[in-house]
């Protein structure tokens, strides 16, 4: 939902990969399922602790750090990966319904596979093995309900958009900023308190994090259930449909215009008169 608000700003971090992914014949699904592997890796890494977090001493002076933000980067690289393959399709005519199910289900995947990464890790609760499963449990319940609520209450023409805080960029960007400051907590009592031992860092940002998606499920059961009992007024509705139609046609401008800036020459060319 806050996200939501820089979208405009997508197109300038995303144009030069588009470009290169349809010059180079590289179809939305093939870049669907790179950004899943993607996440996949990610979860392996996020599941080695030993290696990947608590590695302070483990490599070279000069290299430990890098080698702890390999779980990070990542999930941000799969998730970064994934906001390219609607774009493609649109600038080499491939949407298509399939498509649209077909990126959405291994959406749904990665979050899965990140959950059961963490989940194996021991990090959300460290203390208790079955505590640590049963929060994961949860939270994975949770994320794929929040999306599962959504796409279901979209096929009854409820307009869902904005509808929660908890939206998947936000979901993406405030884990990988509490996996880093856990990690920020660790690396400093390493260095200068090495006596002590916070575990609890991750842990209460993770029942935090769940919490969060909690609250957005929830608002979006709460918003379902008023539209379909007549609880929004018809006013409001027509109203949140323009809105969303001008929202839809705005970025599709953006995007349009944003090539145009990426391929000056392009452009050029097409005025030419052909011989």
């Amino acid at each position: 939902m806050v996200l939501n608000k820089f979208r405009y700003l997508l197109p300038k971090f995303i144009n030069k990969p588009v470009n290169f992914c349809v010059k180079h014949n590289i179809t939305p699904n093939q870049i669907s399922i790179m950004g899943f592997l993607l996440s996949s890796a990610a979860a392996v890494t996020l599941s080695l602790p030993e290696v990947f977090f608590y590695n302070y001493t483990k490599i070279s002076e000069g290299f430990w750090w890098w080698w702890a933000c390999v779980p990070g980067w990542l999930f941000f690289l799969g998730a970064y990966v994934d906001a390219l393959d609607g774009s493609v399709a649109r600038e080499t005519g491939l949407e298509s319904k399939f498509g649209g199910f077909f990126d959405s289900t291994l959406d749904r995947l990665s979050d899965a596979v990140v959950v059961v990464g963490i989940l194996f890790s021991q990090m959300i609760w460290p203390w208790d093995k079955r505590v640590n499963s049963l929060i994961a449990f949860i939270a994975l319940s949770v994320i794929l309900l929040i999306s599962y609520a959504r796409s279901r209450a979209e096929i009854e023409g409820v307009i869902m958009k904005g509808v929660g805080f908890m939206e998947r960029a936000e979901r993406v960007f405030i884990l990988l900023g509490g996996y880093s400051l856990a990690w920020c907590v660790y690396a400093i009592e390493e260095q200068y308190y090495p006596t002590r031992n916070t575990d609890w860092v991750f842990p209460t940002f993770y029942i935090f994090y769940i919490l969060l998606c909690a609250q957005t499920l929830f608002a979006r059961v709460s918003w379902t259930y008023k539209w379909l009992n007549g609880k929004v007024s018809e006013e409001e509705k027509q109203k949140l449909r323009q809105e969303l139609k001008k929202k839809k046609e705005k970025d599709k401008n953006q995007n349009q215009g944003s090539e145009q800036m990426e391929n000056p020459k392009k452009q050029t060319d097409n005025k030419k008169p052909k011989k």
